[in-house]
């Protein structure tokens, strides 16, 4: 009996000396890809609900078994993001879309596919709590990786669009005023110069020049597209 009341503290001492935590003795290689395996299928499924729950426990083993400088880890977290947004759920976990985005931009290159759906999902987060300024480089930044071809040029097209309205909505009127003219541009080159819907840009610009006081190119644009507006 004194055998074992001796040996039982020294047990615990050694495990004490030497802690091992839960996720070291649970997590391996082969119980993460499982739940990864898991969480894909219910994304694949659109059960939200259920890809971020097996997405959480993907995370944890992430953190375990990975460094989260570790590629692995920065696309688990981006996949378990993605979840979260398609549940409409991205205010929940703010700490998380930052890290993601800064982590890939960082590790993986910014015109990584993890690194542009991070940045894409850290924008909306933005947008969201209405911090325009940072969500403005986040536009500038997505423009500067897109190239010249035709699909590159439609992307811009729309980031143009989102610029335009956020230095609207900043008081950036210099900006707004550049910005529409660029968009209006490569409107026409890609949609052409008859579309419809570019009315209503060229409204937008002519308050710009109203509310910048540029009233000689206010009335060149009312008269050139007939519109009936007045400067006040």
């Amino acid at each position: 009996m004194k055998r074992i009341y001796v040996f039982i503290p020294f047990l615990l001492l050694v495990f004490l000396i030497n802690p091992v935590s839960a996720d070291e003795t649970y997590w391996t290689e082969k119980k993460l890809g499982k739940v990864i395996l898991k969480a894909d299928k219910a994304a694949r499924q659109k059960k939200w609900a259920r890809a971020i729950m097996y997405g959480e426990q993907m995370l944890e083993g992430c953190k375990a078994l990975d460094k989260q400088i570790n590629a692995r880890y920065i696309n688990q977290l981006k996949n378990l993001n993605y979840y979260y947004d398609k549940a409409n759920r991205l205010k929940e976990i703010p700490s998380r879309i930052s890290e993601a985005y800064n982590l890939s931009q960082k590790y993986l290159g910014p015109v990584n596919n993890t690194t542009i759906l991070s940045r894409n999902l850290y924008y909306k987060l933005l947008i969201l709590d209405r911090e325009y300024y940072q969500a403005i480089d986040l536009i500038l930044e997505s423009i500067s990786i897109l190239r010249e071809n035709e699909d590159d040029k439609f992307k811009v097209h729309g980031h143009l669009k989102s610029l335009y309205s956020l230095y609207g909505l900043t008081g950036q009127l210099e900006l707004e005023e550049k910005t529409l003219l660029q968009f209006i541009k490569l409107n026409g080159e890609l949609v052409g110069k008859d579309d419809d819907n570019i009315f209503g840009v060229i409204v937008i610009l002519a308050k710009n020049y109203c509310r910048q006081k540029k009233l000689e190119r206010f009335a060149q644009l009312i008269d050139f597209h007939g519109l009936k507006y007045t400067c006040k």
